[in-house]
């Protein structure tokens, strides 16, 4: 089990301009036997800001995933967003009220104003007037989960705008808390909130991530960040052949896929609950993200794929009734997009460890609160 303790390196007061570009974060990864060291900045290998997509990002967790990203002198932001118009006012929204320096994290059990990561109201400013630049902007055309269309367009625009994709967040999800999404659809009964769920949640996600792999194959260091979610965790199942199945070390997307069209089956036929599965279409459908993960992180080790639970945020996803802020939410994604396995940090050798093995990328993990935790959510 991996730790992820975030240690500031220097200390908040002796960064008196922000937007410094050689801030030095540590993350520690303690292990049972060894550690390893994170650094949280820009790779050598990569002398350019580096390109960050998140998908679903005019408004939640997204959108303060791209305002943490965006803050961060070394990233371009991209917010997608199923309306480009939306996506427009929010990156508006992010350049007039940036917030602080991202790095600047608020502890989860410290009190502090308003949680919105805002010293004062003063359009983001801080105690001394300063304020963050930010590099956030919108794609100019829509990127919806469910229109392959979109989704090839939004990749097409990257490849041709950028050349490149190092970081891609799939964060765009539905979860029908309620049957009318709190009165913006039509009542949905839960036989059809499965098709639905799980098309736009897994599928979706599934394409988003397959049609932008090229585009991160070209980066020094590329990794997706899948936002997913505890309603996911493994216990939810109450098959012992199910949890076999979706954590087996020989899992493939295929198989994947089968698996959770297979769960959309037995909904609609009313034999769900008696083959194993739980009476929940998103949680369904955010198992099957962090199955996902674990996955694609075995089909490219060249690649640092993570899944993140944010914690149960105030969104319009919950009509606003979570308990963490969505600004906290984003902390744990934002690490993840900028972690780098730093081997200087401890006096390893050349080759990275003690023992001279090279150090791996974290991959293929799930994380809670800068933390990696077991699926099953049982410490």
């Amino acid at each position: 089990l991996t730790h992820i303790k975030v240690v500031p390196h220097r200390t908040m007061t002796t960064m008196t301009n922000m937007h410094r570009r050689h801030r030095a974060v540590i993350v520690t990864a303690l292990f049972l036997s060894s550690h390893k060291a994170l650094s949280l900045t820009t790779p050598q290998s990569i002398t350019r800001k580096r390109i960050a997509l998140i998908t679903g990002a005019n408004k939640g967790i997204g959108k303060e995933i791209a305002r943490r990203l965006g803050t961060d002198p070394d990233f371009t932001a991209i917010i997608a967003a199923r309306d480009p118009l939306l996506g427009k006012e929010a990156a508006e929204d992010i350049l007039a009220n940036p917030g602080e320096l991202s790095i600047h994290h608020h502890d989860h059990d410290d009190e502090h104003d308003d949680g919105n990561g805002l010293d004062d109201d003063e359009g983001g400013e801080n105690d001394d007037g300063y304020k963050p630049e930010c590099d956030v902007i919108s794609l100019p055309m829509p990127l919806d989960l469910t229109d392959p269309i979109s989704i090839n367009n939004a990749a097409n625009y990257i490849e041709e705008t950028y050349g490149v994709l190092d970081v891609l967040i799939n964060n765009a999800a539905i979860c029908f808390n309620d049957p009318t999404l709190y009165g913006r659809v039509e009542y949905t009964p839960f036989q059809k909130q499965a098709g639905i769920t799980i098309d736009t949640n897994f599928f979706g996600t599934l394409k988003v991530s397959e049609a932008f792999l090229p585009l991160l194959k070209k980066s020094a260091s590329p990794r997706i960040v899948n936002i997913a979610s505890a309603a996911g965790r493994l216990t939810i199942l109450r098959s012992h052949q199910l949890v076999e199945e979706f954590t087996s070390d020989k899992l493939t997307v295929p198989k994947l896929s089968e698996m959770m069209r297979q769960f959309v089956k037995d909904v609609e036929d009313g034999s769900h609950l008696e083959k194993g599965w739980p009476n929940t279409c998103y949680g369904v459908s955010k198992l099957g993200i962090i199955a996902l993960t674990h996955v694609m992180a075995r089909e490219h080790p060249d690649m640092m794929i993570n899944s993140v639970d944010p914690g149960y945020c105030r969104t319009d996803q919950n009509d606003n009734q979570g308990t963490v802020d969505p600004f906290d939410g984003a902390y744990t994604p934002y690490l993840l997009s900028l972690m780098e396995v730093d081997s200087d940090d401890y006096g390893e050798d050349e080759e990275g460890t003690e023992d001279g093995e090279a150090l791996e990328p974290l991959s293929g993990l799930h994380f809670y609160q800068e933390s990696e935790i077991p699926w099953t959510y049982q410490f």
